[in-house]
């Protein structure tokens, strides 16, 4: 990432199917850890598709190639969820939670409690996405399983990008 004269930064991919931005200036990098973006090492951060989305959606960075629109376009082509997860990370960061996506994988986010940060603490929630159905039966009692061994809340969101549904689910045993 470069910064430009308005004080936005440039975001460039890391590969060539942009599964990765980077940062590599220090204080830059430091600022990004304390808002909860990113992976840290060797004083770089690493930006995932939804983190650098997110940055350009709200006007705190851009493209260094091509706009939003075509940013999307070649997401979606890698990963067809990417609209949704886009918007359910979108609406999570809105609420002032920190939210990390997963590395391989866009169905399944963790949420930290408001105020808390991923250094500071674990996370709180599980989100899994189920863009465009609902859930059947079986695939909740799976991902209520996978939430209670992890020791965290199931939130479900389903839906489509424009409107998307949060759901949450539990176990309990007597």
């Amino acid at each position: 990432m470069k910064t430009v004269s308005d004080g936005v930064i440039m975001l460039e991919p890391t590969t060539k199917e942009a599964s990765a931005f980077t940062e590599t200036d220090v204080a830059l990098s430091q600022k990004f850890r304390e808002a909860g973006f990113g992976l840290h090492k060797d004083g770089e951060a690493l930006l995932s598709p939804l983190e650098a989305g997110y940055l350009v959606k709200i006007g705190k960075a851009k493209f260094s190639q091509g706009t939003l629109a075509s940013f999307l376009a070649a997401q979606k082509k890698r990963d067809k969820e990417f609209p949704f997860a886009l918007a359910v990370y979108f609406i999570i960061r809105q609420t002032g939670r920190m939210v990390a996506p997963f590395e391989k994988t866009t169905q399944y986010f963790r949420a930290y409690a408001p105020g808390v940060g991923r250094t500071e603490n674990r996370p709180s929630q599980l989100i899994y996405l189920l863009p465009g159905k609902a859930p059947s039966a079986k695939q909740l009692a799976e991902q209520v399983k996978i939430a209670h061994l992890s020791r965290l809340e199931l939130i479900i969101a389903c839906g489509d990008e424009k409107e998307p549904h949060f759901y949450k689910l539990s176990a309990f045993n007597f």
